[in-house]
């Protein structure tokens, strides 16, 4: 129950910071795709350093994490039709969900399964994150982008702490 509550304040945590940083290099990203897709990655890098990591089999909490984006898309719809009586959330919840599953098959894809994405793995990953989150006719690459932004350290720091804080709470099983 602790490593749930510790990796998805984490994962919320870093998906938020890497919306930030991005939205700082990116004046004209559509905020909410940049919201997707940082929680995508986020969320897909977070599971996997746990699948990395785990010698116990945490595969309920890794699963749990990929869901995390679909969870989190249905708490946001759902406090919209709270607060409108406008039943198209629901269609706009469906649709962005068609978008996230995309998000989520495509990062996984390029952070494979029981690795823990670190190095070039984890840079790779996010460049092609700083590439989908770029508006068109930037006068600079991605890799630039990227580069400048600081966006791959904090990520690198968060899968470094989620695998010590797995490492830490099954050593004290």
């Amino acid at each position: 129950m602790q490593s749930a509550v510790f990796t998805t304040l984490g994962l919320f945590s870093v998906s938020q910071e890497l919306s930030g940083i991005a939205m700082v290099h990116l004046t004209d990203a559509d905020p909410e795709m940049v919201a997707e897709e940082s929680l995508s990655l986020a969320a897909t890098a977070t599971a996997r350093a746990i699948e990395a990591t785990s010698s116990t089999g945490q595969d309920v909490l890794s699963e749990s994490l990929l869901l995390a984006p679909f969870l989190y898309r249905d708490y946001l719809v759902g406090s919209a039709m709270l607060e409108s009586d406008d039943a198209g959330h629901a269609e706009r919840g469906a649709e962005i969900g068609k978008r996230l599953e995309r998000k989520i098959a495509f990062y996984g894809t390029h952070l494979q399964k029981a690795t823990l994405p670190t190095g070039s793995v984890l840079k790779n990953a996010m460049l092609l994150w700083m590439g989908r989150i770029s508006p068109p006719g930037m006068p600079t690459g991605p890799e630039e982008r990227l580069a400048a932004s600081g966006a791959v350290d904090r990520m690198s720091a968060h899968v470094r702490l989620i695998a010590a804080h797995i490492r830490h709470i099954e050593a004290a099983v």
